[in-house]
């Protein structure tokens, strides 16, 4: 029996051949939709490969057999023989930062023009999910600043659902002045920690 395991968040591809009578696993390491390279160790009773660079690939012919030394599959192979699964890869996850005046629900007038580009990530999804969390810097309560945030990011919510952007797949949080940007002391003013953070996969 073959494992696959991601040490760290790693994409892999998996394809089994067969020569002769018996079957081939083919593993081979990619970047993910994001282009971070993880690793992962394909394990068999026999023994352990551990894939760490893009391209790394191992094959298994039996799960009592060691995985094969790592070789370095060629782009092209992989292009070939993986296209109908790497054509209905997802598209990355797209991170916007919203910034907002002090005390306010209303964007910076840089910000608002953002708004279209989020617009458009989300139309380029054919299935997705928005998420939006709400910080506040580090002036004020704790109890004022939940609720500001928690309001910037229901601002934002409504605004996208107003252009068109369903409902159903927004999430919406809150930090407060929890989770700052640029890590302050209590009570500075740090216009990098208003924000609302929108991410859409």
């Amino acid at each position: 029996m073959k494992t696959v395991t991601s040490c760290l968040p790693a994409a892999v591809l998996m394809l089994s051949l067969l020569a002769g009578c018996s079957p081939k696993h083919l593993v081979i390491l990619v970047p993910d939709p994001d282009l971070k390279v993880g690793k992962a160790e394909v394990t068999t009773a026999g023994g352990t490969q551990l894939l760490e660079k893009p391209g790394d690939m191992t094959t298994v012919s039996s799960g009592s057999s060691p995985p094969s030394p790592v070789i370095q599959a060629d782009p092209a192979f992989i292009a070939a023989t993986f296209a109908d699964a790497l054509a209905i890869e997802p598209l990355p996850s797209a991170t916007f930062i919203l910034y907002f005046p002090t005390g306010s629900t209303n964007l910076t007038p840089e910000s608002a023009s953002r708004i279209a580009d989020i617009l458009d990530a989300v139309l380029r999804r054919p299935a997705i999910s928005v998420r939006i969390s709400g910080h506040c810097d580090a002036v004020g309560s704790y109890q004022l600043n939940d609720r500001l945030a928690r309001d910037r990011a229901w601002a934002i919510r409504n605004l996208l659902v107003q252009k068109g952007v369903n409902p159903d797949i927004i999430t919406v949080t809150s930090h407060g002045k929890g989770n700052p940007l640029v890590p302050t002391v209590d009570g500075v003013a740090e216009p990098r920690n208003r924000r609302v953070e929108v991410i859409v996969r």
